[in-house]
């Protein structure tokens, strides 16, 4: 969308998000699109972040900007300024306006060029949009340690603290949203030490990451926030992602979308997200990242021709319910946290096989 910002198509997809039940909507800003140049943020992605917020305003939704580093798939967009031609990434490739890029990403979190480009962009959109009634808060950005895995533990809580400092110094409110391998198998992140820098933590849950799960396992979904609530040892909100498939078998889709959301609201999810709104049509198919990976163009509420899905109709009628909102669920009372990294994977599958036994976690972990 901000490759090709159209404003009145725009509107016409806010609101139908609106229509549909949906009231907040998250939107990737990316990189390339606005720090092309590394000095300023271009001031007509300005206007076109103002005409979206205004319409989102109209629409009655709250909008949380992802900014930064964003994965998608196996991709990252950033512009020539941010990719390192010498030092390519395996299993990661970077866009530039939809082209793939020779190199991989600089260290977002270390390379000074790096960080004084998002003080850049992130004070640049403090100062036009902080207190702007349609932004929730902000998103310092989507799953970054695929695009690039902090080489220190320590590096992505300094980069977390320093962004999420200049949020809070303008009295907004500002997440970070993680991916189930940062649980999984950790490559760098530990989202204990991330939760006291932020407002909520994001965690998109991908059931087929465990081993003895499938794509559709409502159970190991709220297994996998249950355990994000335990490893971030603090009582930090998490804003839980569940998505769809539409090649899968509808009746389980469907039964997947009702149960997962129910059991991770019943879990203390402070939120429970579709990872998209709409699926993707034959145009983009053979762009990356969906060239590799199809299944990111098949996980929206909606049809490419607006119609709902098998996924998105059961997610539609279990958010249209009330809720309560529900105290946070652990798998154990007390966990040694580092033990648990220290023998991954096999802590997490034997934690899980002890979690669908009903015995509250693996004894073997606790302190």
């Amino acid at each position: 969308m901000w490759h090709e910002f159209d404003a009145t198509h725009a509107a016409a997809e806010l609101r139908a998000m609106s229509n549909f039940g949906v009231r907040v909507v998250r939107t990737m800003l990316p990189w390339d699109v606005f720090m092309p140049d590394r000095h300023a943020v271009p001031p007509a992605r300005l206007r076109d972040v103002e005409t979206f917020l205004r319409i989102a305003a109209e629409q009655s939704l709250a909008v949380v900007p992802v900014l930064f580093v964003q994965s998608l798939g196996d991709c990252v967009m950033l512009p020539a300024y941010a990719i390192d031609v010498r030092a390519p990434r395996p299993g990661v490739r970077v866009l530039t306006d939809a082209v793939v890029q020779p190199g991989g990403p600089r260290d977002m979190y270390t390379d000074t060029l790096m960080l004084d480009t998002a003080l850049t962009w992130l004070d640049a959109m403090l100062a036009a949009f902080a207190g702007h009634p349609a932004v929730a808060c902000w998103d310092l950005g989507h799953d970054p340690a695929t695009a690039m895995r902090p080489r220190r533990i320590d590096d992505l809580r300094r980069w977390t603290a320093l962004l999420s400092a200049r949020v809070h110094e303008r009295g907004e409110r500002c997440t970070l949203t993680l991916s189930t391998s940062d649980i999984l198998v950790a490559r760098g992140v530990r989202p204990h030490a991330l939760a006291p820098e932020l407002d909520a933590v994001g965690m998109v849950l991908e059931p087929a990451r465990l081993r003895s799960a499938s794509a559709t396992d409502a159970n190991a979904a709220v297994f996998l926030l249950q355990l994000t609530n335990t490893v971030m040892e603090s009582a930090h909100h998490v804003v839980a992602t569940i998505e769809g498939d539409g090649e899968d078998d509808a009746v389980a889709v469907a039964a997947y979308a009702r149960n997962a959301t129910a059991g991770l609201i019943e879990s203390g999810a402070a939120e429970v997200h579709a990872a998209a709104w709409a699926n993707s049509g034959p145009r983009v198919a053979d762009i990356p990242p969906l060239d590799r990976e199809s299944r990111l163009g098949r996980r929206g509420l909606v049809s490419v021709t607006g119609e709902p899905t098998v996924f998105g109709t059961a997610w539609r009628e279990q958010m249209s319910r009330e809720h309560e909102r529900r105290a946070r669920t652990t798998i154990a009372a007390r966990m040694n946290i580092a033990d648990y990294y220290a023998n991954l994977p096999e802590s997490v599958d034997e934690l899980y096989a002890a979690w669908e036994g009903g015995l509250g976690g693996n004894p073997a972990m606790l302190d």
